[in-house]
């Protein structure tokens, strides 16, 4: 069985198409066309449903997939790191971060300057991206996370404040403790379904209605900076937004939470020099 034909099949799955692996790999699609088919008739067995959308693979091709995949990128992964100089590193880096999260834009900018020959593609999204099939090498998620096939380190803990447009504290007054937040609109982060914020005050909980949920930070941002909610968003963010004076923080002297930044990167290959570069980057510069 021809190595180079496993990495066109892999790539044919990973990316959902002939066509998108064609583009990532720089190979023909005549070529992997023509592998692919010499692949199944090798094997006696159809690995993909052609469809307009693209190709699916078949029970037999997924379950091919799941058995080499990770060593085809063991083994294109290692020759990369054997053979890259890190001071000439070029190639690509993609990874996934929420949106306007400062530490990871500002690591990113620092990196790219250090290493001007590696493109960078940033997929910025509160989504959960699966980083095999959707080919992210470094991930960074707010919370603590655990799994098998990834590892997670701990890389920046992020402050929160609570904060207001003026127009609306103009017209509501401004609240002077925690109690005095349930007769003002919130609009806050929350998962499908959630519709409330809990606040803790020493030893006691505090529900508090949310008004606009989205599991959208910037959406959040937006309504607060409209002067349509109350909120609480990144302390980055609202010291901006202070500075040009348009939000005003509140309770300033309540005890807000904390949220642990962690990087990801798959555990079950081994990383190309890339990756293994900008992980160490971020780790020491963290």
């Amino acid at each position: 069985m021809n190595l180079n034909t496993l990495r066109l099949f892999v790539a044919v799955i990973q990316h959902g198409s002939l066509s998108k692996a064609s583009e990532r790999l720089s190979v023909p699609i005549a070529t992997i066309s023509r592998q692919i088919a010499e692949l199944e008739k090798h094997l006696q067995i159809q690995l993909f449903d052609r469809q307009k959308s693209g190709v699916k693979p078949t029970m037999a091709g997924q379950k091919l997939y799941d058995e080499v995949h990770f060593s085809i990128d063991n083994l294109l992964n290692a020759k990369q790191v054997l053979f890259d100089d890190e001071q000439n590193l070029k190639g690509i880096l993609r990874i996934s971060a929420p949106p306007k999260c400062e530490p990871v834009l500002a690591w990113v900018s620092e990196f790219g300057q250090k290493f001007p020959n590696v493109q960078i593609h940033a997929t910025m999204t509160e989504r959960i991206l699966d980083l095999s099939t959707d080919s992210i090498d470094v991930a960074f998620r707010i919370g603590e996370l655990h799994g098998e096939h990834f590892i997670a380190k701990k890389v920046a803990t992020l402050g929160t404040k609570w904060v207001a447009h003026s127009e609306l504290l103009a017209r509501l007054g401004t609240p002077k403790t925690v109690s005095d937040l349930a007769n003002y609109p919130i609009a806050s982060w929350a998962k499908n379904g959630e519709n409330e914020i809990v606040i803790h005050m020493n030893k006691e909980k505090i529900a508090l209605p949310i008004a606009f949920a989205s599991n959208d930070s910037y959406a959040v941002e937006y309504m607060i900076v409209q002067g349509l909610y109350i909120g609480q968003m990144s302390a980055v963010t609202a010291d901006e937004w202070i500075a040009k004076k348009r939000l005003v923080e509140i309770l300033p002297e309540l005890a807000k939470p904390n949220y642990d930044l962690f990087m990801l990167y798959a555990s079950q290959r081994y990383p190309s020099a890339i990756v293994r570069k900008f992980v160490e980057f971020v780790w020491e510069n963290g």
